[in-house]
């Protein structure tokens, strides 16, 4: 009996790991890039700002529709910021026009960053990218008049169509 036991927990024990769950949307998208707006601009004083951007998703698949092969996207929402970072929490709105006409909005998606990295996720939305805008200006327009724009990649975006 011990031994059909050890033989079990051995069998657990080397049982493959099940994987990670996978992206949630049925969309997934690389490459893009984002042009975003700070108003006012980021500062080292911590406070309220309205980030709006908009950008181009770069190469999207999705095997339930096949048609999707890009699209362009618009983010706005109300954040608390500050110079070099956090930038958020806060939530936005992700407005989405695929290539064959059709939209995506997901509302209520939780913004975090800083001057070198995001994440945008709610829902089914997730999207991740960097800055791509010269650190050294950013550094110095947090100390003279405040960082109004940044540019950023778009490295992975996956969601839902609807």
């Amino acid at each position: 009996m011990r031994a059909i036991l050890c033989a079990a927990a051995l069998v657990l024990t080397l049982a493959p790991l099940q994987p990670a769950a996978a992206d949630t949307g049925d969309i997934t998208c690389h490459g893009g890039s984002l042009s975003l707006n700070y108003t006012p601009g980021l500062t080292y004083r911590k406070g309220p700002a309205w980030m709006a951007g908009t950008g181009d998703l770069g190469v999207c698949s999705s095997a339930r529709h096949p048609a999707i092969t890009g699209g362009s996207i618009r983010v706005e929402g109300g954040l608390t910021t500050q110079c070099p970072g956090p930038i958020g929490p806060g939530y936005a709105r992700i407005a989405i026009t695929w290539n064959d006409g059709t939209t995506t909005t997901v509302n209520h998606v939780l913004y975090r960053g800083d001057l070198t990295a995001y994440t945008l996720e709610g829902g089914t939305a997730h999207l991740t990218g960097r800055t791509t805008s010269n650190l050294i200006d950013l550094g110095a327009g947090c100390v003279l008049n405040g960082v109004g724009h940044t540019t950023a990649t778009i490295d992975r975006l996956t969601t839902d169509h609807g």
